[in-house]
């Protein structure tokens, strides 16, 4: 099989902070030609990504070859593009994540030749933003840890998914954090009405260590190896648990000293690192359910694995914490380390624990999957962001977009209504929704049936009692999935 390797791309990305200038990608796909064969050279195709207004904005482009491999590019911020591509029969889907629709268009590249398409106008078919929903991302990395992304290439792609903010947390590293807060100015969307939606860039730091990795959220903490690595002698010491757990408490407090929010990260992990330490738990400020490598925690198709089911226990430990009065918002993050793809899978029949891994892997995991959803009326900048994401006004979504509140009040927020309730919803998924899932208390308590249908907006109506909470479970096609922090009645 023909294999595809990205190389460096022929024109340039540059990046004037004063102007807010930033240049083209170019690109180039090789199917390597065999060895007897004489060399290959590209043809170059070019064009622009438009909104349906007519507003140029940043799109992300899914090129798939003869024999099926895909790989997925970024426009540059106003959606200019040029791929240089090998001789051969090319589909090229254009998407901005899963409140546009996507275009699909064909395309016989030869080489020497270059191709002008003409212009790709991406439909919204649904605006979270103006619902007061913004959506980003709390968990990336570049090439200043071990990312393969520079910061402008990944802010450029959560651009391309639809993302609002974006926090840059590599690890144990924070020198792409000035590059990063400079792109301030990259404009993610211009509305129908004019009006330009800028990107947030958010700092953090991913503090790395061999009993677990942490969040600073909102925050350049970067600690000294000697305070949090173990000495040999401490990795076999008979007290080796208070050890860890001394720097695990130094951690949190650092972090939360320099005005960040603390998370423990992918708690589940099968590996050094995951977080055994849950009666430091309340030294948290959040928790991420939903890490992006692994399958989402919809518990649809689990099996025996650890790799598989890490986001399905943390979500189960978070409704147990819960229940036992401590409440971490929950927090999703893409934990992106490469925005190529790859993007695009066909349908299988049959989805199985076996194969739901890959089948989740191989449909996109890039920018956005998962974004976390914050609710915020106000100026979107760092410190708003990092409120909604401190008192769980948010959900997690790889595609629904789930606009729900109880008589005015939204997640993370509590209610004095008991009794029978009615959730007053507005929820969207592009490619349709499956079923919604009332969770009471950590246990399923009612399933709506919804046709399939691209948009449900009826009351679902249940009977809570002083104390009780409910979280909201959207499941749609596939892998689509979506889960909400909880809203609390008054005790």
């Amino acid at each position: 099989m023909k294999k595809l390797i990205p190389i460096i791309a022929l024109g340039c990305a540059a990046l004037t902070v004063g102007a807010g200038v930033l240049g083209y990608f170019a690109y180039s796909w090789i199917n390597p030609p065999k060895e007897s064969a004489p060399p290959l050279r590209t043809g170059d195709v070019r064009g622009k990504v438009l909104t349906d207004s007519g507003a140029m904005t940043a799109a992300g482009i899914i090129v798939r070859d003869e024999e099926g491999n895909t790989k997925r590019y970024t426009t540059n911020a106003w959606g200019g593009y040029e791929l240089s591509l090998y001789p051969g029969d090319y589909t090229l889907t254009f998407t901005k994540g899963y409140e546009f629709d996507t275009v699909v268009k064909q395309i016989s590249v030869q080489q020497d030749k270059t191709y002008y398409m003409t212009d790709v106008r991406l439909v919204q078919l649904y605006d979270s933003y103006s619902e007061h929903w913004i959506a980003g991302d709390l968990h990336q990395h570049t090439y200043y840890s071990d990312g393969s992304d520079s910061v402008l290439s990944l802010a450029l792609s959560d651009a391309s998914v639809g993302l609002y903010y974006g926090f840059l947390s590599d690890h144990n590293s924070a020198r792409g954090l000035a590059e990063w807060y400079g792109l301030r100015h990259l404009n993610t969307l211009t509305d129908e009405d004019g009006n330009d939606r800028m990107f947030t860039p958010c700092e953090a730091v991913e503090i790395t260590t061999e009993f677990g990795h942490f969040q600073a959220l909102g925050t350049s903490t970067v600690l000294d190896r000697y305070d949090v690595e173990l000495y040999p002698e401490e990795r076999n010491a008979e007290n080796k648990d208070e050890i860890i757990m001394g720097r695990i408490r130094y951690i949190a407090e650092c972090i939360k000293l320099d005005g960040g929010v603390a998370q423990i990260n992918h708690p589940y992990s099968v590996s050094t690192m995951g977080f055994n330490y849950w009666e430091l738990a309340d030294l948290f400020d959040t928790v991420e359910i939903w890490n992006g490598v692994f399958n989402p925690g919809d518990g649809r198709y689990e099996n025996e694995t650890g790799y598989q089911s890490q986001n399905y226990k943390s979500k189960l430990k978070w409704y147990e914490l819960i229940n036992e009065g401590l409440y971490l918002p929950a927090t999703g993050g893409t934990d992106m380390h490469n925005t190529s793809g790859p993007g695009l899978i066909e349908d299988i029949a049959l989805i199985t624990p076996e194969n739901y891994q890959s089948y989740y892997t191989n449909g996109g995991v890039y920018s956005g999957m998962p974004t976390t959803y914050l609710y915020l009326e106000g100026e979107i900048d760092q410190e708003s962001v990092l409120n909604a994401v401190r008192q769980g006004n948010s959900f997690l979504s790889n595609g629904p977009v789930v606009n729900c509140s109880v008589g005015g009040v939204v997640y993370g927020q509590t209610s004095a209504q008991t009794g029978e309730i009615a959730i007053d919803t507005e929820i969207f998924c592009r490619d349709g929704i499956e079923s919604i899932q009332i969770v009471k208390n950590g246990e399923a308590e009612l399933t709506v049936p919804t046709g399939n249908c691209t948009l449900y907006s009826e009351p679902i109506r249940l009977v809570v009692e002083a104390g009780d909470w409910i979280v909201i479970e959207v499941f749609g096609k596939g892998a689509q999935y979506a889960i909400t922090n909880p809203i609390f009645f008054e005790k």
